[in-house]
């Protein structure tokens, strides 16, 4: 739907068009992010935390903690991450999801998606971040000052 931006150049899997998603995060009920709330006393409650509504939030901290790892607003991150995704350090930075699939299923029908595999893929983009990795590796490739 949009051309693909020059830092997505020569990524395997991406054609002449925008590749999404760039990265993901462990946003399973079961497995991901806990949620701790407070009924405004003494009292907090622990929930899962699942979807997007657990995942937005999550890189936003990460990026929120490379901004103040570098001591500026690093703003458009996403070069630096396919900078990153292409480097040896993209193992360690990113947490590399190699199985699944995001296939839909209802009870009346199937919509077939893309299979994750190494490296970028149109199912996890890069993976889901190693924060004490990651967050230095943006503050030092991020080339807004």
């Amino acid at each position: 739907m949009f051309p693909r931006p020059d830092y997505q150049a020569g990524v395997p899997g991406i054609g002449a068009a925008r590749g999404v998603p760039d990265v993901a995060a462990d946003a399973d009920n079961n497995t991901g992010m806990a949620l701790a709330t407070t009924d405004s006393g003494r009292n907090y409650i622990l929930s899962g935390a699942n979807g997007t509504s657990a995942a937005a939030p999550l890189w936003a901290g990460v990026i929120a903690l490379a901004d103040q790892y570098a001591g500026r607003h690093l703003g458009l991150v996403n070069p630096a991450i396919y900078r990153i995704g292409r480097s040896a350090a993209y193992r360690t930075a990113f947490h590399d999801i190699t199985s699944g699939t995001n296939t839909v299923r209802s009870s009346s029908q199937t919509v077939t998606g893309y299979r994750a595999g190494r490296g970028w893929d149109p199912v996890t983009g890069w993976g889901s971040p190693d924060a004490q990795v990651l967050v230095p590796l943006l503050a030092h490739n991020s080339s807004q000052r």
